[in-house]
């Protein structure tokens, strides 16, 4: 019998070769053989942790979300900065995740997989990690522009940085082939990132006319 130590190293080798295949061939694309064969391990862990391929995908998302969300101990250190500072460090650190995204970080990729084809558990993480990490950029936000975190305004900004940090995290080749050069000069000094704050306060500080 497995020590209770060695059972949470399955369990964890389990999420993790799902998280890589479910990454790279999304839910449908991927067997459960696929998986244990991955992790090295066996169909009677992974059945006896999981039940079903759709139980290990719920959790995969759910690990996915929480080691991409802000930790409440960083959200605390950032509320101790001053707000434009907390904002320039959230969009540096969320810039570095995106770009060093690759086969073994896959957690981008999971989440992003869900909000483009949402599945049974799209709901819940968007409740528990998705809006709270919104209500807390809002907040910061909010105090930048004197506004309130729930004005339409703010949201409006903050959901527009998400868009720009996938962008610019992710699709370097299509900028580089529209903008040659555009990446290279933004990249020194962490220019993109103070670029993207600068339109991010001006798209919450500015109601459209008309």
């Amino acid at each position: 019998m497995g020590t209770p130590k060695n059972s949470a190293v399955t369990r964890a080798k389990i999420i993790e070769a799902a998280g890589q295949l479910f990454a790279e061939r999304g839910f449908k694309g991927v067997t459960v053989r696929d998986i244990v064969q991955k992790a090295d391990s066996h169909l009677s862990a992974l059945n006896y942790h999981f039940k079903t391929k759709e139980a290990l995908y719920h959790e995969v998302v759910l690990e996915a979300c929480a080691t991409a969300s802000v930790s409440e101990q960083e959200k605390k250190l950032l509320l101790r900065l001053e707000p434009r500072e907390a904002l320039l460090l959230l969009t540096k650190e969320a810039l570095r995740d995106y770009t060093r995204q690759s086969e073994n970080n896959w957690q981008i990729v999971i989440i992003n997989r869900e909000c483009w084809e949402p599945s049974a558990v799209f709901n819940e993480v968007a409740q528990e990690y998705f809006k709270p990490e919104t209500d807390f950029l809002a907040g910061i936000v909010g105090k930048i522009v004197d506004q309130p975190a729930d004005s339409l305004q703010v949201r409006f900004a903050v959901i527009s940085l998400f868009g720009l940090l996938e962008t610019f995290g992710l699709y370097g080749h299509l900028i580089e082939a529209v903008a040659p050069g555009l990446q290279d000069h933004f990249q020194k000094k962490d220019r993109i990132s103070k670029q993207l704050v600068h339109l991010v306060i001006e798209a919450a500080s500015q109601s459209p006319r008309g």
